[in-house]
Formats: structure tokens, C-alpha cells, sequence
């Protein structure tokens, strides 16, 4: 097996240079006049021990320190900056704490500049601890009246660098992205219920890999491992509040201390590289966790990092003083400037050497943007997405740009979409080599069991051919029913609406309960994962999908770190229970895609035919039944070898259908019959000669031999 060599360096941060025997620091600021680095013995509750001023070269700040000094190659260095800038320049007589040198909290070119607030590094690859863990209130961080000349230095998060070796990675041989099984979960969750020391962390998933790899799962989706404050108003489970884009969560942390982060991601890497898993990351560029106004008052923002290196350059930002939000999280990232074009990238480029195969980007269409103002102008060509590719290769990265050919590089999948703003719907309009979310896919294999009169034929062969009203003859789609967004798919099928108790949430999710039928829920959840791993696509499921996981109607659980999110895989062991049935059929279903390439093949709408419910091909032009809402039957036959034909029904009784003729004296036999509950491995059993009778709702598979 070929192996990947880790690489830690980075163009910024701290570097060690070996040649030199020095630690080199390297800071970008387009419009910061004067920057001193701060360097402490301890990550709290002490004043710097070290305080230096940065030389300027172009937009880069600089400075060396010996090793000698530093030690970093036994022991952690803790570091930040304090930056001065046009509305708070740089007098020689400054002094922490003091207004020496202070003009304005905010000025019309919208820099927030503030030498008393201790700024950490963006490329730096830990952070000491977070702000909830000192200062909850997060006074110390504000910029208010009351508050901007105090200096929390003392308490400031720092930046963390240890010198780290170079490590192997098992690599895994190229293959198709269309032939992976995408499975999406938070990190903690997977295993935060099981009996082991390391239940919750990078090396409890490790040691789950194999029960993964036997789900099926090829392609493990985590929601964001970068560092976040999971304390931050009361309680932030998922992550998507980023602190920094090098930094690693220290909470899923086995052990704990500093510098030893990114060794336990790199052997959980190694780990699900060996099981032939591959490694997807959610990254949220859209926004970032840090900067936001308090009271809504523009003289009163929260300050940690980027906003006090650059507000103007890293933020798109009012005049007033207002941070645009369409991210709908209290900022939002200027992905067109400079800085955080090359910190994204940048950002990639490391994650790729630490192993990781492919990015999903949350709320995607602001990587479409191609503005540095707060107008909103989508453009795939000259964009950070229409350019991510080239700007990858640069740096001697590889982006997949055929989803049906085995090729080495990685997966650049979107959510293409954001919170607000104008045109933020941006599905099919992002770059051929960029795969994307399928919202229509996810709301169609819903309403099939859900709301089947809203459901005509041509809505279902949409989705069976890979949403080509979309996505042209692209292989792009990546099809779901639930993500961590919305209801779990258990729930979807039980609450007609959300959890009264669920914080946030969509009130118009679509949904039901079958008026509480056991049977008819469990076939309806078979039926509906029996469209998703039978179109063409990449398959996508939450973890938790798989063993039938309730949130007990909760359809937004990022607060909630308990039982609510943790996966219980001791249900999904025990016999003849809901759990284990779905956890069972969904494994089987998994392996039928995975044993039948023809659903990963560039070759797969090419052999369709669909046919009425006496057997006979549906003509492309007869729109009475395409079109028709009412029409309760849907046939398609896949020409490959074997041939398989699949028959589905919406009515709520059951219905007399012919099936195909067959070829070569061969014979159909069921593999599936979704409404037969006790039906889960999908191996071809029961000869059918052309007969059949659909039971209610339900989705049956055949087999021609």
C-alpha cells in the first residue's frame, strides 16, 4: 500500500527552519501598521515573557526567534499578537491596557484595530484553550466602552506550535467518487455511547473503523473537526463555528495536552485508510466563529483573531460598522480577498497532507461570490470555486473532475447554497469538478412515501437519472434523505413537526408519521433508502441513518451534546427490532449497489427503460403519464449484466403488475420486497414468472438469470 508523508509547514504561522536552528513567524495584514509577537511561558494567567517587534515586507509581518530559546522541539509554544493599524496606530511609548496611541473603536475603512486585545494566529495548528473556558461573558474580548482598553493578554487563547515529525499514512488506490457510500457524522457522536476509554475522540473512531467498513461505508463524512467553542452560548455541539482552519478540535482529544493533536488525527487517518475508508472533512468557510456585534451595537464587537489582523480584509463589513451575515451566523467571510483566498487554499493543501480525501464546504454558494463589497455577485468561472482547482494544482494537489473514473486527487463536494442574501440558491451552478448536495433528490424520495400526490413519474426518473434537469450528463449529484440538517430519517417518518423543545428548526421540513403504522413506516424507510442507493449519483446517509437513530423529533440538535446525538449502537445489535432490521437492510442494500457497478458507471442512464405496470416501455412522449401526479406506478429496467428491474408503487392498495419480458429463457426473481419486513438480505430467492402483485407503498427488485 502506498503511503502519504504528513507535512505540517505552511506559508504563514510559526515554521520551523532547520537551517537556522529558528523559529520563524510570519503574519499577513494588508492594513495593520505595526504588529509586536508576544510569547508566554504559559497559555494563562501570565504576561508575556518575550515581546517583538515584527519587521514589514510588503503585506507580511516577520520575525525569528532561536530554538535555543524556545525549546520547541520538547515543549509547546505558546504565542499571540497584538497589532496596531490606522484607527489605533503604534506610539513607542504603548503600553497594554492604556489608550496610548487610540483614535477609534472602528473607522470609516472598517478596521477594528486594537493592540489590547491578544490576537491569535489563523494558520496556527492548535489552539490553547477557548474563551468560554475563561471568560464566558466574553468581556474581556469585546471592544465596547467598557471594555476595549482592558488587555487580556493573561487570558487570551494562544497560538500553539511544537515542532512535529513527519509520519506515514496508508494511502488508498484511486476509484471512482460516483462508487463511494458517503456516510455523515459527528466525530463524538460515533462513539461517545461505547464501553471504551476512548469513547468519543480521533482514537475512538479509530478503533471503529472496521464496524464501519462493514457498514458498508466507504467515505466517512465528519461534520467540522476544526477548533470551535463548544461552550459558546451555552452550548455549540456541531462545530460549525470555526475558530481556525489549521486548528483541531482539542475536545475529541484522547489525550489532551498540547501538541500531540495532530498525531492522533494523522493515526485515526492511518487507521480508516487501512479499511479502505476515505476521509471527508465539513469545512466552514462561509463564516467563522469569532467575529459578530454585541446588542447589535457596531462599536461593540467580539474580537479574537482575524478581526483585529485585518477586520476589512477578513470580514465583508458595512461602513457603519455591520458585518453582512448571509451565513446567517453573525458574519460573514471575505472569500475574495487575498488573505482568505490563500488562507483557504492553503488550508486544503495541509488537510490533503494530512490524508484527508475529499472537502464538503458548508453553505457553498459564498464561495461563488466574486465581490470583496457586500453585493452579492455569483460567478463560477473567476471565483474562488471557478478557480479552486487551478489554485489546488499550483500547490501540486489534484482535483477529481470525473466522478466515474478512478482517479487520484480530491473530492471538492458543495452545499450549494447559503442562509440568505440575494440569488443564494445555487444548485447545478457550480463548476463541473465540483460535486454537490441534491436538495431535490432529498424532498422527492421524501415525498414518494410522503406526499405521493405532489410526485409524478417524470419527478422520480429524475431522480433515478441523477437530476439531469440539473446537472446536464454530469455524474455531480449526491443524493440524501436526511443530514445532520433537519430531521434523522427515522424521525422524518414519525413527527408530522418538529420537537416543541428544539431550539431553531424548520417548521415546513417534509414529514409525517403514517398515522403511527409500525409497518408502513419501517417499509416506508426501506422504500426510501432503496431510491437513494438505486440512483444514479453518489449515495450519501447519516451513520446514524443506518441503525435507525431518533433525535426524538429534534430537527436542529447542534446544542445538544448528550443522548440526543449519541449514536446507541447496542439497539441496532439486538435481534427482531426495528433497529437491527433497518441497520441489516441498509447494509445489504449498500453491498447490491457496491456488487452492481452499473450504478457507478458513466454508462448508467444510457441503459434505463421504464416501462408501465403491464410490462410494456413508457414512451418518452406520452406526458399523460410522465406528468400525471396520479399515476401510482413506476418501472425502470437497467440493461446491465444481470438486468434488474425495479417496480414501485404510491397507491395505498395493492396492484396487479406485469413485469418485462426476459431475455435468453432467463427468469426474474425477487431480491427485495421492501413492504416484507423480514426480506433484508436482497439475494435473489423467489422465481417470479411475470406476475406480480405489489403490496401498499411498497418497492420491489428483481433479477434476471
Amino acid at each position: 500500500m502506498e503511503q502519504i508523508i504528513t507535512n505540517d509547514k505552511t506559508s504563514l504561522g510559526a515554521k520551523y527552519n532547520k537551517h537556522e536552528g529558528t523559529v520563524e513567524f510570519k503574519l499577513y495584514s494588508e492594513n495593520a501598521t505595526h504588529v509586536l509577537l508576544c510569547i508566554f511561558n504559559k497559555p494563562q494567567g501570565e504576561d508575556a515573557v518575550m515581546t517583538l517587534d515584527m519587521e514589514r515586507e510588503g503585506n507580511i509581518f516577520k520575525t525569528s526567534v532561536k530554538d535555543y530559546v524556545l525549546n520547541c522541539h520538547k515543549k509547546p509554544v505558546y504565542y499571540g499578537y497584538r497589532v496596531f493599524g490606522p484607527n489605533w496606530p503604534y506610539k513607542e511609548d504603548y503600553k497594554p491596557g492604556t489608550n496610548i496611541g487610540f483614535i477609534s473603536k472602528f473607522d470609516k475603512n472598517k478596521n477594528r484595530f486594537n493592540p489590547n486585545k491578544l490576537a491569535y494566529d489563523p494558520y496556527c495548528k492548535e489552539l490553547s484553550h477557548l474563551v468560554s473556558e475563561v471568560n464566558p461573558s466574553m468581556n474581556l474580548f469585546r471592544s465596547g466602552a467598557d471594555f476595549y482598553l482592558i488587555d487580556n493578554a493573561k487570558w487570551a487563547p494562544k497560538s500553539v506550535y511544537k515542532k512535529l515529525e513527519n509520519t506515514e499514512i496508508a494511502k488508498i488506490s484511486p476509484r471512482p467518487f460516483s462508487s463511494e457510500i458517503i456516510g455523515e457524522v459527528h466525530l463524538k457522536d460515533l462513539t461517545q455511547n461505547l464501553n471504551i476509554d476512548e469513547r468519543g475522540t480521533y482514537l475512538g473512531a479509530k478503533k471503529f473503523a472496521k464496524t464501519i467498513k462493514n457498514l458498508g461505508i466507504t467515505m466517512v463524512e465528519f461534520l467540522p473537526l476544526n477548533e470551535y467553542d463548544y461552550k459558546e452560548q451555552g452550548s455549540n455541539h456541531w462545530g460549525y463555528m470555526p475558530l481556525g482552519y489549521f486548528s483541531l478540535a482539542r475536545r475529541y482529544a484522547y489525550d489532551k495536552s498540547m501538541g500531540n493533536l495532530l498525531n492522533e488525527f494523522r493515526s485515526m487517518v492511518d487507521e480508516f485508510h487501512k479499511n479502505g475508508i476515505k476521509i471527508c472533512l465539513d469545512m466552514v468557510y462561509n463564516h467563522t466563529g469569532e467575529a459578530g456585534l454585541v446588542n447589535n451595537n457596531p462599536d461593540d464587537a467580539k474580537l479574537l483573531s482575524y478581526s483585529l489582523i485585518d477586520n476589512q480584509t477578513y470580514y465583508k463589513t458595512y461602513e457603519n460598522g455591520y458585518y453582512r451575515s448571509n451565513s446567517g451566523c453573525g458574519n460573514d467571510f471575505n472569500v475574495n480577498s487575498k488573505a482568505v483566498l490563500d488562507l483557504i487554499v492553503e488550508s486544503l493543501v495541509f488537510w490533503v497532507k494530512q490524508g484527508v480525501d475529499a472537502f464538503r464546504f458548508d453553505l457553498a454558494a459564498a464561495l461563488l461570490e466574486n465581490s470583496c463589497d457586500c453585493n452579492e455577485i455569483y460567478d463560477n468561472i473567476n471565483s474562488l470555486a471557478g478557480t479552486l482547482k487551478e489554485r489546488l494544482k499550483e500547490k501540486s494537489i489534484n482535483v477529481v473532475d470525473d466522478f466515474t473514473k478512478a482517479q487520484d486527487g480530491v473530492v471538492l463536494i458543495a452545499e450549494p447554497w447559503t442562509c440568505g442574501g440575494n440569488q443564494c440558491y445555487q444548485l447545478g451552478n457550480f463548476p463541473s469538478y465540483w460535486a454537490e448536495w441534491n436538495d431535490i433528490a432529498r424532498d422527492t424520495i421524501r415525498k414518494i412515501t410522503l406526499k405521493p400526490n405532489e410526485i409524478s413519474p417524470m419527478n422520480i426518473r429524475n431522480i433515478i437519472e441523477g437530476t439531469p434537469d440539473i446537472f446536464k450528463t454530469k455524474n455531480k449529484s449526491v443524493n440524501y434523505i436526511s443530514c445532520h440538517d433537519g430531521f434523522s430519517l427515522y424521525d422524518l417518518n414519525s413527527y408530522k413537526k418538529k420537537n416543541p423543545n428544539t431550539q431553531g428548526g424548520s417548521d415546513w421540513e417534509i414529514s409525517g408519521d403514517y398515522e403511527q403504522d409500525k409497518k408502513i413506516k419501517e417499509n416506508c424507510i426501506r422504500k426510501q433508502l432503496a431510491v437513494l442507493m438505486l440512483s444514479y449519483g453518489t449515495p450519501m446517509v447519516q451513520i446514524g441513518d443506518i441503525i435507525a437513530h431518533s433525535k426524538l423529533g429534534n430537527n436542529n440538535s447542534y446544542n445538544h451534546d448528550d443522548s440526543i446525538n449519541y449514536l446507541n449502537w447496542d439497539k441496532a445489535l439486538k435481534k427482531d427490532t426495528l433497529e437491527n432490521r433497518i441497520t441489516e437492510f441498509t447494509r445489504n442494500l449498500i453491498q447490491f449497489r457496491l456488487s452492481n457497478p452499473i450504478f457507478s458507471s458513466d454508462n448508467f442512464s444510457n441503459v434505463l427503460s421504464y416501462h408501465y405496470d403491464n410490462g410494456e416501455i413508457a414512451q418518452n412522449d406520452n406526458r399523460g403519464y410522465w406528468d400525471n401526479n396520479k399515476d401510482d406506478f413506476f418501472g425502470v429496467l437497467i440493461n446491465s449484466t444481470p438486468r434488474i428491474y425495479v417496480a414501485m408503487s404510491k397507491s395505498d392498495k395493492k396492484m396487479d403488475i406485469l413485469l418485462p419480458k426476459t431475455n435468453n429463457n432467463l427468469g426474474w426473481h425477487k431480491c427485495l420486497d421492501t413492504f416484507d419486513l423480514q426480506c433484508i438480505s436482497l439475494t435473489p430467492k423467489d422465481y417470479i414468472k411475470d406476475e406480480y402483485i405489489l403490496n401498499p407503498n411498497s418497492l420491489c427488485i428483481f433479477l434476471e438469470k
